[in-house]
């Protein structure tokens, strides 16, 4: 991992950029429950807080192997979940 740093800024410009999707969704696009964007909208800013959480905290910081390991599947989650939020906002507009 180079800087957690720049993976907090990167993890928070991801969660902007699906949050801005999600509102541009609910004001601009006709017939889009307005109750659900919000949940989504909701699910971006919790996800948020914990990827970053946990981007602050890895486990074993003796051990470089493990620390990469952790990093690596945080990453991974990371796309997991926002594969996930990006398809529920695709489901907004229909």
């Amino acid at each position: 991992m180079a800087k957690r740093r720049i993976l907090k800024k990167d993890i928070s410009y991801v969660a902007g950029d699906l949050f801005s999707e999600a509102l541009v969704c609910m004001l601009y696009i006709p017939g889009v429950d307005s109750a659900k964007a919000d949940v989504v909208m909701a699910r971006i800013l919790d996800m948020q807080d914990e990827f970053i959480r946990r981007a602050n905290r890895p486990d074993g910081k003796d051990n470089k192997a493990r620390v990469k390991e952790y990093y690596n599947k945080l990453l991974a989650d990371l796309q997991a979940e926002v594969n996930a939020i990006a398809t529920e906002i695709g489901e907004l507009s229909k």
